[in-house]
């Protein structure tokens, strides 16, 4: 019993101790977490005392208000390669006093800039309540709640970062500035100090620049356009920017009014009933202003896309912007094409033509000079920098929708053999050519020359056919052009040039061609400097677009189109080393709307585009005012900066004869078929009038798409006296023969042609044999003619026997065209060249007009253009 007792005493005890552990775990708990709160506490009191103390150093630091630099304006300044400021691109700004603009203007920029401007004292805390999140997560500054005051303060005082230290400032301030001026006195200066575009600042700048009037003058509709300009003052403007954009930024600032009750309903409609060339009225402008006013636009464009810049940290801060422009090319450029100093076919260029043109430096993508309009008029509405607009590209496309992809793809040579030919009924896209008929087989390099379009399609069908079509898309998107589509599908009149581009882009395009293969995005500006004295370097670098070998051996292609006999290039070969490219585009009538050159050397690339509206005739098109702009501008380029070097071919690619190879290939004209004998010999002969002709088949096409060229037939008999002689020589498929004499008389024919790797190749002869027998006295009746007898070729197989049975000779090779009764004397079309002069051969030739009849139908002589509208 009395260990019993024990033993529950012990129980007891030991029971009673559990409770006291579970009390000491949540002592523990509390004491844990009494700990974090106190080091979030003193953290958080530590914070705020930085904080304050950050905030005093901020304060402390900040520059005074000087009243001098809020009345001043700090302009954006364009420096030309030299180092020398561009005419027209300082300060251009008239000062206002606030008396003197319009309440509606005053009242148009606080409704779309600080509504609240009256009631704040330098900063909104509802504004900036709206930006918090934005700003926490992308950083202090990312999304705008600065009042009217700020952004004063900001443009007269501060740097752009968006550093913390920065935004304190900027907000003491404007606090500060608040307390030493009044509202109208901040607005003045405010309204006097932005960019409005186009070189001008301040409001009265403005207004006289777009609308040709004071601001006191202006009304609600002017005012919304001028209260929206300095967001973004290049897309916004209204002469030289996208008048879209201006009319959804103008609808931002009336919507804002009307909200703000500025304006009613019924006015707000009214406003927007009117288009914006209707209501702008420009006033003049200089010569000097003119010539830069496109230098600007690409200016701002590339510090906001490729320096990441917003508009406030461009426009009133000092900005100096280094640009690739050379001064005196670029203004003398502009002056003598815009005066007709330019020594053209004609006496001037026609007034209803425009043009536009971009000079590039090859090496590095720099614009070196625009040609933005050859009829820019002061006080123009509806300005258009023509150097920047796209335009659909023509001929000038086939280097890089049809040929290019094949050469870094299939590793073609120049010398692959392309078929010119109708095509067939059920293709989507069956364009034809500029020149009439079609040219049968020959090689790349020479209907890129003669710029043919169903070859260049058929090299644009084989590549997509075997590669897919992103083999074609992405080879011109490395280049900068972006093809057409029809929802994912490429368009396959791409081939012709349907895609849109500007001459800044195809200048660049074709630079790439002069570098082996290494684009960079053409740019103007090389550097820039903030008021600090801080730099940023040109981002823009250069990449390898394509294969060496596939930039080189179009070049050398290239080359031909300039220099070559059979080049589409009228005003003639350099002393030095160029290619290029022609180009046009036709309207839905058939007509000549567009005509390119680009042209370039291992220094300079240029382009320029020419065109004409619907309603002008064609006729302006004589001459082709493109290639002769071309020629004045690589003339003066080269004189200016030295003659450039030639081409380097890279020891990627292999000469052979005249054509280019890609190095380690074995492409199937390095090893050409043997050259195919005659088949199907026939004699039809009229023994009593002693007269017949030879006939035979022969498949001219499979041969010239082995890369021959030059074919003909030789015919040789053997009379029964055992004697021989040549019948002639001919490049038709019959021959005309006479005076047999009895028995047994044995024809043979033999092929000749060239091929550029083998040389002079002659097929295995075709022999037949044709027997007269004479009776001593004439036949009662006429006697039936013997039938003749074929020997085949010893060495050679059998072929198809008609497929080309004379009926298709106007498809001979090298675009002659000399097989045809009647002989071509249609003057060649603008970019066709001339032909050599057809003649037969020592009159035994006998020309089968059936086969030109046949041929001339194909054509129909309504080729539609080069790279036309299809």
């Amino acid at each position: 019993m009395e260990r019993s007792r024990m033993a529950r005493r012990q129980d007891t005890t030991t029971n009673k101790r559990k409770p006291a552990a579970k009390k000491s775990k949540q002592k523990t708990k509390k004491s844990k977490f009494r700990r974090i709160f106190t080091i979030l506490g003193i953290l958080f009191i530590i914070g705020v005392i930085a904080g304050g103390a950050y905030t005093a150093y901020a304060i402390a630091t900040a520059p005074p208000l000087d009243e001098e630099k809020l009345v001043d304006t700090y302009p954006i300044q364009l420096l030309s390669a030299e180092g020398e400021p561009l005419e027209g691109s300082g300060q251009i700004r008239e000062y206002v006093s606030i008396d003197d603009i319009s309440e509606v203007m005053q009242q148009a920029v606080i409704s779309i800039e600080d509504r609240r401007f009256y009631e704040h004292n330098g900063i909104d805390l509802r504004r900036i309540g709206g930006a918090v999140v934005a700003n926490l997560t992308d950083g202090f500054g990312a999304e705008g709640g600065s009042t009217i005051t700020q952004q004063l303060v900001k443009q007269s005082f501060l740097s752009t970062d968006k550093k913390l230290k920065r935004k304190l400032q900027e907000q003491w301030l404007a606090i500060k500035l608040e307390r030493e001026y009044t509202k109208e006195q901040i607005l003045e200066m405010y309204l006097n100090k932005n960019y409005y575009g186009t070189g001008g600042y301040g409001v009265q700048t403005a207004s006289k620049r777009y609308f040709n009037k004071p601001v006191s003058e202006v009304n609600y509709q002017e005012a919304a356009i001028l209260a929206g300009l300095p967001q973004r003052p290049s897309a916004y403007d209204p002469i030289n920017g996208d008048q879209e954009l201006t009319r959804y930024r103008q609808e931002q600032v009336l919507s804002a009014m009307k909200r703000d009750g500025h304006i009613t309903e019924e006015e707000y409609n009214q406003a927007l009933d009117v288009e914006i060339a209707d209501v702008i009225s420009p006033g003049e402008e200089t010569e000097e202003e003119t010539y830069t006013r496109s230098i600007y636009a690409r200016v701002q464009a590339e510090l906001e896309e490729d320096y990441g810049l917003e508009q406030a940290d461009i426009y009133g801060t000092g900005l100096k912007v280094y640009t690739s422009i050379n001064k005196d090319l670029h203004t003398k450029f502009n002056s003598d094409i815009k005066n007709d100093n330019v020594n053209l076919p004609t006496s001037a260029f026609p007034e209803d033509l425009r043009m536009g043109a971009t000079v590039l430096n090859t090496k590095t993508g720099e614009i070196v000079a625009v040609i933005d309009s050859e009829q820019a008029k002061q006080g123009d509405k509806n300005y258009r920098d023509y150097s920047r607009e796209k335009r659909q590209i023509g001929s000038t496309a086939k280097p890089f929708f049809d040929y290019g992809p094949g050469i870094e793809n299939a590793q073609w040579s120049t010398g692959k053999v392309l078929i010119d030919k109708a095509f067939d009924e059920d293709e989507n896209y069956k364009p034809l050519n500029y020149y009439e008929g079609f040219r049968g087989a020959n090689t790349m390099r020479y209907y890129l020359t003669i710029s043919g379009n169903t070859p260049a399609v058929r090299a644009f069908y084989e590549v997509r056919d075997e590669f897919g079509q992103e083999a074609i898309q992405s080879f011109v998107e490395n280049v900068g052009i972006e093809p057409s589509m029809s929802g994912d599908e490429m368009n396959a009149s791409n081939a012709l040039g349907t895609a849109e581009a500007s001459t800044t882009q195809m200048a660049a395009a074709y630079a790439a061609l002069g570098t082996n293969g290494m684009y960079t995005k053409p740019h103007v500006i090389q550097k820039i400097e903030f008021n600090d004295g801080s730099t940023i370097n040109s981002p823009i670098k250069a990449k390898q677009a394509m294969e060496d070998y596939t930039a080189y051996m179009l070049t050398d292609m290239l080359r031909d189109v300039v220099s070559g006999s059979n080049g589409t290039y009228e005003p003639g070969a350099f002393p030095y080393d160029v290619a290029g490219k022609t180009g046009t585009t036709n309207d839905d009538k058939g007509d000549e709307k567009d005509k390119w050159f680009t042209g370039y050397t291992t220094d300079y690339s240029i382009s320029v585009w020419t065109g004409r509206s619907n309603d002008i005739p064609v006729s302006v098109f004589k001459p082709n005012y493109a290639q002769y702009y071309f020629e004045y501008m690589m003339q003066e380029v080269t004189r200016a900066t030295g003659q450039p070097d030639r081409f380097q071919q890279p020891e990627s690619v292999l000469s052979l004869g005249n054509e280019l190879y890609v190095k380690g290939t074995k492409p199937k004209d390095l090893q050409p078929d043997k050259l195919a004998a005659p088949t199907g010999a026939s004699v039809d002969y009229d023994v009593p009038g002693e007269t017949g002709t030879l006939s035979w088949s022969y498949d001219k096409q499979a041969v010239q798409a082995a890369g021959y060229q030059g074919l003909s037939f030789t015919v040789t008999e053997k009379r029964p006296d055992g004697s021989e002689r040549v019948v002639g020589t001919t490049e038709d498929t019959s021959i005309a023969i006479s005076g047999l004499g009895e028995g047994e008389t044995t024809f043979t024919i033999v092929a000749n042609a060239t091929n550029a790797l083998v040389g002079d190749q002659q097929s295995s002869p075709l022999q037949t044999s044709y027997t007269v027998e004479r009776s001593e006295e004439p036949a009662a009746e006429e006697e039936e003619e013997p039938a003749t007898e074929e020997t085949p070729p010893e060495e050679e197989g059998e072929q198809t026997d008609g497929e080309n049975n004379g009926n298709n000779e106007n498809n001979e090779n090298n675009g002659n065209d000399n097989n045809t009764e009647d002989e071509n004397t249609e003057e060649p079309t603008e970019e066709e060249p001339t032909t050599d002069e057809e003649s037969d051969s020592d009159g035994d030739v006998d020309r089968q007009s059936t086969s030109d009849s046949e041929g001339r139908d194909n054509g129909n002589g309504n080729g539609n253009g080069n790279g036309g509208r299809d």
